[in-house]
């Protein structure tokens, strides 16, 4: 029978190493100043001005459509299983997300000719013009963003969300043992 998951911090073992220091968070840590609140609400101020100013402006599409395309665009022909695992969503959202860019003419589904019950996706011609016009739009925000950085502190950002996205990992995995 498996273990509820719980919310605490995993103790220290051989698998997950040394307890974490909980002295870094503050007893009275306010949620504006939770690593997770501060990540969370930056990604969905940028999510919004990206859908606003250059997806929504192209095309009827969302963000989470926007995020397949350019899976797709950038792994060329898949199985939405490794689409679901590209994108870090289930295979239901993925499912939603993929039925309005299929029914546009944008991606394409073929039957998998080695399994008959997968189908492979691709963009259409269609499909590609239009993730390019997105990106073409897109890519100067981008670089305004990354500009307000050094280049040392872009190589340090790139490092410490490598680091946090190991270590959400494996404390989740830690969570689900």
């Amino acid at each position: 029978m498996p273990r509820p998951r719980t919310s605490t911090i995993p103790a220290a073992d051989a698998a997950t190493g040394p307890a974490p220091d909980t002295r870094v968070c503050s007893q009275t840590l306010a949620l504006e100043d939770f690593i997770t609140f501060r990540l969370g609400a930056l990604s969905n101020a940028l999510q919004t001005q990206v859908t606003r100013h250059y997806i929504a402006p192209a095309s009827p599409v969302g963000l989470t459509e926007w995020r397949l395309m350019g899976q797709i665009q950038r792994h060329g022909e898949l199985h939405a299983s490794a689409l679901s695992r590209l994108s870090l969503m289930d295979k239901a959202q993925i499912s939603r997300a993929l039925q309005p860019l299929i029914d546009r003419g944008w991606v394409l589904r073929r039957a998998d000719p080695e399994h008959a019950r997968r189908h492979l996706l691709q963009l259409s011609e269609a499909g590609q013009a239009l993730f390019d016009e997105v990106l073409s739009r897109a890519r100067p925000y981008q670089a305004a963003l990354l500009n307000a950085l050094t280049a040392d502190e872009r190589a340090m950002l790139d490092r410490i969300l490598d680091k946090l996205g190991r270590a959400s990992q494996a404390l989740d995995q830690g969570l689900d043992a």
